[in-house]
């Protein structure tokens, strides 16, 4: 920044224009200065790195928010099934639809007409509840064993 050469004539000039009994008050108030130079430098600096940063963060925070409110679950739906299909094969039938019981024939299955429990049905999931409704009950597990012989 100085040469030597230059810092030796600027403290003879202040040696001869403030005089030697006032120059150490003037060197401590020129240091003050300079200290405050410095600081205020400082200040200025750290503020602008705290605006980079806080722009950096923004922008961190609004892709997190991005990625918090379904971003990213939407992402990987659109990635792995754009059309829903494995969505739609993997989603449970609707079982809170009341069943509807079959109706039953006025006078009796009609000739060559299958009853509806032998019916064979395609497996819907709204054709479920009705199937399982219409299905037979169980014998009861109490049947008659047979007598052991007398001895």
């Amino acid at each position: 920044m100085f040469d030597w050469n230059e810092l030796l004539i600027i403290g003879a000039a202040a040696l001869i224009f403030i005089g030697p009994k006032e120059l150490p008050g003037a060197l401590r108030t020129m240091g003050k200065f300079a200290a405050k130079a410095r600081g205020m430098a400082r200040d200025f600096q750290t503020n602008v790195d705290d605006m980079v940063r806080e722009a950096e963060l923004d922008e961190v925070k609004k892709q997190v928010q991005k990625l918090e409110y379904g971003g990213f679950e939407q992402m990987v739906r659109n990635t792995v099934d754009p059309k829903g299909m494995i969505e739609g094969a993997l989603r449970a039938p609707d079982l809170s639809a009341p069943a509807t019981p079959p109706s039953a024939p006025a006078a009796g299955p009609a000739a060559g007409a299958q009853s509806p429990a032998v019916q064979p049905a395609i497996a819907t999931p709204a054709a479920v509840p009705a199937a399982v409704a219409a299905m037979p009950a169980e014998p009861a597990a109490t049947a008659a064993k047979p007598a052991a012989p007398a001895a």
